[in-house]
């Protein structure tokens, strides 16, 4: 079964070194664990990338059994076969019965491109079946606002084919669970399931949900929160934006609350409402005069001024527009394109790589 956590790093800087290129093709594709995330010093002294460079890449369709595997690597057998395992389930080692009655692994096809190339085009068929029920489960649809995308995370998703359900799982929880939406180690909780709460909420959701509506809501401390939907945005599902259909209102308790505290005067200066054009001003001072100013009211003066100058006006008054967190497409169809996307562009980087270390 293949069982592959994509993970998203920065471009391996040495271009000839196949040290560095292997190390980074096996980091990937997320065979390597570790803590830290920086680049280790002794990235090549690891049995995994010894294995693939003195043995598989050097000789590709060369078998070679466990037994003289583990005694030239230096590892138990219960190390390697996780190794090999690790491979196997990313589609680069095949492994078949030699003539000796042990397992002989080589990889895959030959060359380490090509077992990428058709790592890729599994890995693109399962992503349209799994990512297939989004079309369904999707049930609202928040507005995209163009330039709206305030900075993305690196891709880290899971990829898992289609298996039977476990226990008391139904189609959501696997999709979770197989993405790796719940982290890396899932621990069970007693409460209530907040990662299957926040999905659902995406899902049906018709604005962007702010940190401030999620703690309301569920009662989950920010940092918690965050995280989770933090995990969404790595995979692709989701993203963080401004929250401009909060506009209005931020506006007019800005407005207001200067207006009360400093007056006209200083929201005309350093309030910074004289950069905006002098007809809505006049309207903007007389409704606070008169006492006539609302939320209703701000949002029918504002409906003419550009989106740009109403952020700028918030930031002068001191004021903040808050973010809010939504699915990375209006329908359950972009929402897929924009996973795919990035997958693909992972999967070209990772062919290109792997077509160097073939040649170096």
């Amino acid at each position: 079964m293949l069982r592959l956590r994509l993970e998203q790093h920065p471009a391996p800087t040495g271009k000839k070194d196949a040290d560095m290129l292997l190390a980074w093709l096996l980091d990937t594709l997320g065979l390597v664990r570790r803590r830290n995330d920086t680049n280790s010093t002794d990235a090549i002294q690891r049995p995994l990338h010894r294995l693939m460079r003195d043995h598989l890449v050097k000789e590709p369709m060369k078998g070679v059994d466990a037994k003289t595997l583990a005694d030239q690597l230096g590892i138990s057998m219960t190390a390697l076969h996780h190794h090999l395992k690790g491979l196997q389930s990313v589609r680069i080692v095949a492994s078949e019965i030699g003539e000796n009655g042990w397992q002989m692994h080589h990889l895959r096809c030959g060359s380490l491109e090509a077992a990428i190339d058709l790592l890729h085009l599994e890995v693109r068929g399962i992503l349209a079946l799994r990512l297939a029920p989004l079309k369904e489960w999707q049930t609202g649809s928040v507005t995209q606002e163009g330039d709206d995308e305030i900075e993305s995370l690196d891709l880290k998703l899971s990829i898992c084919e289609p298996r039977p359900l476990q226990g008391k799982e139904d189609e959501i929880d696997a999709f979770l669970n197989d993405f790796g939406l719940r982290g890396e180690r899932p621990k069970k909780r007693s409460g209530q399931d907040l990662t299957r709460l926040v999905f659902e909420k995406m899902l049906t959701a018709n604005h962007p949900i702010s940190l401030d509506e999620a703690v309301s809501e569920w009662g989950a401390t920010r940092p918690r929160l965050t995280r989770t939907f933090d995990r969404f945005r790595a995979a692709g599902l989701a993203e963080r934006v401004l929250r401009h259909d909060r506009l209005s209102v931020i506006l007019w308790d800005g407005l207001s609350s200067q207006y009360t505290r400093r007056g006209e005067e200083w929201l005309l200066t350093k309030g910074g409402l004289s950069r905006l054009d002098d007809k809505v001003v006049k309207q903007v001072t007389k409704s606070l005069r008169e006492n006539k100013f609302d939320s209703e009211r701000c949002a029918k003066l504002f409906s003419s001024v550009s989106i740009e100058d109403q952020r700028l006006a918030i930031n002068l008054l001191g004021g903040r527009l808050p973010y809010g967190y939504r699915l990375s497409g209006s329908t359950g169809e972009d929402v897929s394109r924009q996973v795919s996307q990035r997958v693909e562009s992972v999967f070209s980087r990772l062919k290109r790589v792997a077509s160097t270390i073939d040649d170096l």
